[in-house]
């Protein structure tokens, strides 16, 4: 069969012409490169990143020790390394138990290896730069600080202990971009320093940034401190006030104009001052007697004598006396009543807690919304939601505004820009893949389909009848030679009296005792072929 099929192959190619043949040789030499090109992209692994913001010390460390594991990597920058994806997590397990990265910083592992010969000024030195070493590993893990030194100053020992000097150390702190260090956490970091100094005192260390701001100057912190710490925390409780209450007011919005269109910005003041009110209120309006006295006189006369006390006072015209005009004397009455009222008094004594709203403030800008009934029904919701008091002093302001949302659109375009961009290379990927691989499957078919035609071209004298096959050469019978182009053809010698005599099953019984001597595997497939001809002549 491997003999059939390769003379099959030679025998269609030598029907190709030049520039037949020079197209397949083209078109097997593109399958040959193009294919291990797509076969390597496919299984090509995709890299991330495993390590960032390294110095250079850490990340040739951590190359040769890729290298060591037979591990691929690439290098973005002098800081940054990737590696395959399915790799990430195992490299950075496996970089960890080798102390990797260490930041470019040293600790207590200098006094790991043979320490044998070294002076006791090397061993002071070496445990100074542990010492800093693991001060910087431990602020370095601060999620605020991206990058820290640490120098510590330990003077000689004296004899006179009012002649030595203090222990100093120094710190210079890099901050993450959007990140701060308030003075909580700056105070923190002093006293974590000099709790791990011995003889250090939080007074005498300093923490600068790299802006060159004092974040701790040292002797002055001491009252200070307690201060800053204090307003720190006054005003972290405001700002968490006024975001609470700008949450508020946003989802309030969003619910009803929807997300995008209202922009909501919170300022509340708090009362710090601790006070304790004392008061005394009077109300005399409730009637309470506490005394009352009353005072009544009368006199009286006989009628028809005139009597009374001898001397001047009975002449005088006081106490009212009248006499009649028979000589009779008038009645005397009086009355006195007095009346004493308690008055209703109540004190109250209370301690206002610090904390208190001293002031709201809120504004509001809402987009696309002109009716102004809207708005005061916004406005009106707003201030019911953020508890606005006028009376207190609070501030609100709704206002509308067609919002500018050319960079969001411009965002927005791009971004979608960039996924059709994308898409279109993976649909052009997978759709010149798929052309390949059509032009691929087309060529094999086309050069089985000659090599066909070729095969049953070549077989068309043959099996014509043996009258036809005599007429195409006079006196000689076409036969396909063994190991011959296509129409070259060999004669059989037939002999020349009785070529006329002779019928033609003797003919064909000579043609095919001549052609099973010299291929027998060709008269095989003639056979072959004539079975299938008769038995689709008989369906």
């Amino acid at each position: 069969m491997t003999a059939s099929l390769r003379k099959q192959l030679s025998l269609f190619w030598q029907h190709q012409s030049k520039s037949q043949r020079l197209t397949l040789i083209a078109l097997l030499l593109a399958a040959m490169i193009i294919v291990p090109v797509l076969i390597s992209w496919a299984n090509a692994p995709s890299y991330v990143v495993a390590f960032s913001g390294l110095s250079e010390t850490d990340a040739g460390q951590i190359a040769q020790a890729l290298d060591g594991d037979n591990i691929p990597y690439q290098l973005r920058d002098s800081s940054t390394i990737l590696v395959p994806s399915k790799d990430v997590y195992s490299v950075r397990l496996r970089m960890a138990t080798q102390g990797l990265p260490q930041s470019g910083t040293v600790g207590y592992e200098l006094f790991s290896g043979n320490t044998l010969g070294m002076t006791e000024f090397t061993q002071r030195v070496n445990y100074q730069r542990a010492l800093e070493g693991e001060l910087e590993r431990t602020i370095g893990s601060l999620d605020a600080v991206e990058a820290v030194r640490v120098h510590v100053v330990t003077p000689e020992k004296t004899l006179l202990s009012e002649e030595q000097a203090p222990t100093t150390a120094s710190i210079t702190i890099k901050v993450r971009p959007g990140k701060s260090l308030d003075h909580a956490q700056v105070q923190s970091i002093t006293h974590l320093v000099a709790s791990s100094v011995e003889g250090l005192a939080p007074e005498n260390v300093a923490i600068i940034d790299t802006n060159g701001n004092m974040l701790a100057s040292g002797a002055s912190d001491g009252i200070q401190g307690a201060s800053l710490t204090q307003a720190d925390s006054h005003r972290a409780a405001e700002l968490a006030a006024s975001a609470d209450l700008q949450n508020k007011i946003q989802s309030l919005l969003d619910s009803v104009l929807g997300p995008n269109r209202s922009v909501v910005q919170a300022s509340v003041l708090l009362d710090w001052t601790q006070r304790e009110v004392t008061s005394q209120t009077f109300d005399p309006t409730p009637a309470a007697i506490r005394s009352s006295q009353k005072v009544s006189e009368i006199y009286g006369t006989s009628g028809d004598n005139v009597g009374g006390i001898p001397g001047a006072g009975s002449n005088l015209p006081t106490p009212v006396a009248t006499v009649a005009a028979g000589g009779a004397m008038n009645n005397y009455q009086h009355t006195e009543e007095t009346i004493n009222y308690e008055i209703t008094q109540s004190q109250t004594h209370e301690v206002v807690s610090p904390g208190q709203v001293k002031s709201v403030s809120l504004s509001v800008l809402v987009d696309g919304v002109t009716d102004q009934q809207q708005i005061d029904t916004l406005k009106k919701s707003v201030a019911a939601a953020a508890g606005i008091d006028e009376g207190r002093g609070d501030i609100l302001s709704v206002e509308t505004l067609a919002f500018d949302r050319s960079y969001i659109e411009q965002q927005s375009q791009d971004l979608a820009q960039g996924e059709k961009t994308s898409m279109y290379y993976q649909i052009g990927e997978g759709v010149g893949a798929a052309l390949l691989l059509g032009l691929l499957l087309w060529f094999m078919l086309r050069l089985f389909k000659n090599l066909r035609l070729a095969s049953a071209q070549a077989w068309i004298p043959v099996m014509k009848p043996v009258s036809e096959a005599a007429l195409i050469s006079p006196g000689a019978m076409p036969l396909i030679a063994s190991g011959s182009p296509a129409g070259a053809t060999r004669d059989v010698p037939q002999p020349g009296s009785t070529s006329a005599s002779i019928s033609q099953d003797d003919q064909m019984q000579r043609v095919l005792a001549h052609m099973t001597e010299e291929n027998p595997a060709n008269v095989a497939e003639i056979i072959q072929m004539w079975l299938n001809e008769d038995g689709k002549q008989h369906a």
